[in-house]
């Protein structure tokens, strides 16, 4: 009976199609699998050791972010067009907006990430290119204390003053403008364009604000005569990152 019993089995193992060096081919082809997983992921793991990334606001040289690229033609642009264009139009509503644009652009560029590799140094910014430092171009580190940190009260109170001047002559020129029998037209571009300078002043204090959290930066000199600023909690632990081949100095 036993016999009759094994003998069914195999029949039927026989019939699906199953035999004992496919078993043993599939646990082979397991173990394959699982040992090409874990090399991939130790591979994996040492390229992300070889570079990483993380937020770090850097001031970089004006001629090398690629910002006079484009304020430059819009502030040239805009500026023709008002003298060309001595009436009011919807072209005005394009001008006004293209400024508006611009300092977004500004703004935007304090959100930089900073990206570590064995031989480079990458800042990356929203919109514009990244800028690629080489390592061994990085001639000089230096810890620069931040004299706005230090003074950071009083000026935010001269700022506060500032901006609370410009908004409220800003309400009463809108508000005059508003009674003033105008053209719809006119009225409206008016009150689009006056608050441009506001933004503008509020913009530069904004940049300074965020600045204003760090006790120091670290200066970078490169050879090629570029320099930044990184802004950073510890600049000099920063600084052994940068794994430059020039001296480290602190000022003050």
């Amino acid at each position: 009976m036993i016999k009759l019993l094994a003998k069914i089995e195999n029949n039927i193992k026989r019939v699906m199609g199953w035999c004992p060096q496919k078993d043993f081919d599939f646990m082979q082809a397991e173990d394959t699998k699982h040992r090409t997983d874990m090399h991939d992921f130790c591979a994996g793991y040492g390229d992300m050791q070889k570079k990483w990334r993380e937020k770090v606001l850097v001031d970089v040289p004006v001629l090398d972010s690629g910002m006079i690229r484009i304020l430059l033609p819009v502030g040239i642009v805009g500026f023709m067009l008002m003298i060309i264009v001595n009436h009011y139009s919807i072209l005005d509503f394009f001008i006004i907006f293209a400024y508006y644009l611009a300092l977004l652009l500004v703004v935007l560029q304090n959100r930089t990430t900073v990206e570590f590799t064995d031989s480079t140094i990458i800042i990356h910014r929203p919109i514009l290119r990244s800028i690629v430092i080489q390592k061994n171009e990085v001639i000089k580190t230096q810890v620069i204390k931040n004299v706005s940190h230090t003074t950071r009260w009083i000026l935010r109170i001269v700022e506060l003053i500032i901006l609370v001047f410009l908004a409220t002559h800003n309400i009463n020129a809108i508000y005059i403008n508003i009674e003033q029998s105008l053209p719809t037209l006119v009225t409206l571009v008016n009150i689009f364009s006056m608050p441009l300078v506001t933004v503008i002043v509020a913009i530069l204090f904004y940049n300074n604000e965020i600045r204003m959290h760090y006790q120091a930066s670290l200066h970078v000199a490169t050879s090629k005569m570029r320099q930044f600023n990184f802004y950073v909690d510890n600049p000099d632990e920063f600084s052994v990152r940068l794994q430059h081949t020039g001296e480290v100095t602190l000022d003050g």
